[in-house]
């Protein structure tokens, strides 16, 4: 990296918002013992790792929705909604007892912090689990807030998801990024006028290369140089 990377980085940027699933954290396995767990209570198989990788991303309502359609089943707005209390309430129970933070994640937060930026965690994920997780990972502070799917009125792929999020950081919209790994990262970042960095390693059907963000990185350590590149672009 340039020896004034960090100078580089905290002139362009004071903002980063991170994705949580498949970006900061593996919590496939945990997601997967809760959505079985449902799938048990229907007398339906259980879902596999893969599968909860595939079915996250865009909210628990949606998840279930998949983790049923796998069996082929169409479940009416009153029984997913029934479905996905249930899930979340097994999903809350044990949040934490497979999930860890991705490699390099704990030290490049922690570099990031010691430069002044603030940072903040916009996710699909309902909030109260996504603060817990982030407490018990040692992860909270330094990211300072978290915004998940029942914070606001909008979440991923809408911008004001993220753009409320910088907000309440204290942040600037034009100085911030975000760092996720799907297409609704991408897609909420760019309509908000922001730049985004995929990792390479996410929770998503297509490769993040094929995603149109600015960088993919292919290990959390290499966010600062991701970091620094686009700040050099101007």
């Amino acid at each position: 990296m340039h020896p004034n990377a960090d100078n580089l980085i905290a002139a362009r940027f004071d903002t980063i918002i991170y994705d949580l699933d498949g970006t900061l954290i593996d919590s496939a396995r945990d997601m997967c013992v809760a959505v079985s767990r449902l799938m048990a209570d229907h007398n339906l198989p259980p879902i596999s790792d893969d599968d909860a990788r595939l079915f996250m991303g865009e909210g628990s309502k949606v998840t279930i929705k998949r983790a049923f359609a796998k069996n082929g089943i169409t479940l009416d707005d009153a029984a997913l909604s029934a479905a996905t209390r249930q899930f979340v309430q097994y999903y809350e129970e044990f949040p934490v007892r497979y999930t860890v933070a991705f490699d390099g994640v704990a030290e490049v937060v922690a570099r990031l912090d010691q430069l002044g930026l603030r940072q903040g965690v916009a996710t699909n994920k309902f909030e109260n689990p996504a603060r817990t997780i982030l407490r018990d990972l040692k992860l909270m502070p330094p990211i300072a807030d978290v915004a998940g799917a029942d914070t606001f009125t909008v979440r991923k792929p809408d911008p004001g998801h993220v753009l409320k999020l910088i907000d309440r950081l204290g942040g600037r919209r034009d100085r911030a990024i975000m760092i996720g790994d799907s297409i609704h990262d991408v897609a909420a970042a760019h309509a908000g006028g922001l730049p985004a960095v995929l990792v390479s390693w996410g929770y998503t059907a297509r490769p993040a290369k094929e995603l149109g963000a600015e960088a993919v990185i292919d290990h959390f350590a290499r966010l600062p140089q991701a970091l620094e590149q686009i700040a050099a672009r101007g």
